[in-house]
């Protein structure tokens, strides 16, 4: 009883794989992808980081007993409270670019996270597509088991050669090896989308996909600029690197030092305040130069990026455009080609050879294998076109 209960809990504790579409799929992903968490709480730590360092340092006491060298002297006591500060701007300055900095570690998480969406969407669609090729030789073995079965039983008859025999076993061990092997895939490609997924899956029988569009290029373009976290990425870095600048500026201003004193002799005590000014003449020399040195860099990596990102996005476009205009003339092919129960009459009617008949056959399952592999290469074309969307 207590083994049927744990196998019972172990079915129950399986999360199905999403069969309503990739959507449902990445955000399985999104929720449990130990690579993402872990991504998330390093951002987080490195915001954490970024906010330290912008409060004064921390105030110094000092203490000091000094026995004279004989009992005339008497003893003297000092003691003092110390609080130096830099220039009072810097600390805005200070944390205007902490603040910035953070929303830069937050991009760069948003890009890793895209990255890794874009990895499991792409797994996804492969899954997908081997679920289709399951279904599509599950269905040309059935056919090939009815096609040898009734071989052998006419040449069990004499009506029929071993050569057309031999034919129509060798085809079935074909397809039957084939359907196999893409049963291996498929268990390997679940096996992916698990550890994607971050929690244990149900292998789907099917899954739903809808044909993305493509719209015309100069809107994927004006989108791509609008959205694309990559250049808000690079834009954040500027903006880092300009602030960097004014700190670095602010920073050769002078820093202040207060300090509350006193001591005590045996003919008395002194109280007071002493002030000080620590004046920058080298310890900041040249990083001025060094921030606006580093903002050049930033601009031009940033107009470098955005030619590159359109002319990526343009190329992703026309690939894309070329794989939906060789799916369509597919689609047009395979819906006026022979099928195989035409196939199948054409052989009955005698109109073709047993020949013929195995060697269109094979054709017309090249053609279709070639058609799951261009529609699948279309979804995933579209799928890195539209990964800012992610």
């Amino acid at each position: 009883m207590k083994i049927l209960i744990l196998m019972l809990s172990s079915l129950i504790s399986l999360t199905a794989l999403p069969q309503q579409g990739v959507d449902e799929f990445l955000k399985l992903v999104e929720q449990n992808n130990k690579e993402l968490l872990a991504a998330r709480k390093l951002a987080e730590a490195e915001k954490s980081g970024f906010q330290t360092g912008l409060t004064p340092d921390n105030p110094t006491i000092e203490y000091g007993h000094f026995p004279g060298n004989h009992d005339a002297m008497g003893t003297k006591t000092t003691y003092g409270i110390s609080q130096s500060f830099d220039f009072p701007t810097v600390y805005s300055a200070k944390k205007k670019l902490a603040d910035s900095q953070s929303q830069l570690s937050e991009l760069e998480y948003q890009l890793f996270r895209r990255d890794k969406l874009l990895e499991a969407k792409l797994k996804f669609y492969d899954y997908a597509f081997l679920l289709q090729k399951k279904e599509e030789y599950q269905d040309r073995l059935e056919h090939s088991n009815r096609l040898y079965q009734s071989y052998q039983t006419n040449f069990d008859r004499g009506n029929t050669s071993i050569l057309d025999l031999n034919k129509a076993k060798i085809q079935n061990l074909k397809i039957k090896s084939s359907y196999q092997l893409v049963l291996q895939e498929i268990e390997s490609a679940s096996q992916e989308l698990e550890l994607l997924a971050g929690v244990p899956l149900q292998q789907a029988n099917a899954v739903q996909l809808s044909a993305p569009n493509l719209p015309p290029l100069p809107e994927v373009l004006e989108e791509v600029r609008a959205k694309q976290p990559e250049l808000h990425y690079f834009t954040q870095t500027q903006k880092v690197a300009d602030l960097n600048i004014k700190l670095a500026r602010q920073n050769w201003l002078p820093n202040l030092q207060l300090t509350y004193e006193g001591e005590k002799v045996p003919e008395g005590t002194y109280r007071g305040l002493r002030a000080g000014i620590a004046i920058p003449l080298w310890k900041d020399k040249n990083t001025v130069q060094h921030a606006q040195a580093l903002a050049l860099f930033e601009e031009s990596r940033y107009q470098s990026r955005i030619t590159s990102i359109m002319n990526e996005t343009t190329k992703r476009y026309q690939q894309a455009a070329t794989y939906a205009n060789i799916r369509r003339e597919y689609q047009k092919t395979l819906e006026a080609s022979a099928n195989v129960n035409f196939l199948d009459k054409a052989l009955k009617l005698g109109h073709i050879s047993v020949i013929e008949y195995f060697n269109e056959l094979a054709f017309y399952y090249e053609t279709r294998d070639a058609f799951l592999e261009i529609e699948k290469n279309y979804y995933q074309f579209m799928a890195r076109l539209w990964a800012f969307q992610l």
